[in-house]
């Protein structure tokens, strides 16, 4: 659909704008702006003064419990998302929620890691979780592959893993241990393996 006749392209340029600046790529862009693929890739071109990157987006349904420094990330970003949604008259996924959760996300992750000087204005590169991956989490925590589970020793809210191939639950916060590298490790690694129990109250 040309630009022209669009009463709300506006609008959509500029939701379209904040997510390029903050790394999504095309196909996310198109599908939450309602662009075409080559408005989306020429917009993204014009923003970001470069083409997008090839291949597939983000896929790996197992990236927020591979590690407790990703599912501490991963449960950070989608509890805003849920805090926002609880707000909303209509909980849908939009540019706008993602955006304003990602924003969010990334105020209080550059707060959280070491090396802040490395962390680039409008990039999210430099941030564990980018926004392209955050949309995807997004869609598993919606078809209930993860869900938010409550820690009976710490009381954080964390993600587990209820899929087909996998089932995980382990805290990031009191069940992982430091290795020399101070790199933080989940307590076992054979707990992958166990059966995923009901979860607490969201």
């Amino acid at each position: 659909m040309p630009f022209k006749n669009r009463s709300n392209i506006g609008a959509d340029l500029l939701l379209a704008k904040r997510l390029i600046q903050h790394g999504a790529r095309p196909p996310i862009v198109s599908q939450l702006c309602h662009l075409t693929r080559k408005q989306s890739i020429a917009f993204f071109k014009t923003v970001q003064g470069q083409s997008p990157k090839q291949g597939m987006l983000p896929h790996d349904h197992q990236w927020a419990i591979r590690s407790a420094h990703n599912n501490i990330h991963a449960s950070l970003f989608l509890g805003m998302i849920e805090g926002i949604r609880d707000r909303l008259p209509t909980p849908n996924l939009s540019a706008n929620l993602l955006v304003a959760a990602y924003e969010i996300y990334i105020n209080v992750a550059s707060r959280m890691l070491a090396d802040r000087q490395f962390i680039q204005p409008h990039s999210s590169q430099h941030y564990p979780l980018d926004i392209n991956r955050a949309w995807y989490l997004i869609t598993l925590l919606s078809t209930g592959d993860l869900v938010f589970i409550l820690c009976g020793r710490c009381h954080a809210r964390y993600l587990g893993m209820i899929h087909p191939d996998t089932a995980f639950s382990q805290c990031p916060i009191c069940e992982v241990w430091t290795d020399r590298s101070g790199r933080r490790r989940w307590v076992s690694a054979k707990s992958k393996n166990h059966a995923l129990n009901k979860p607490s109250a969201r």
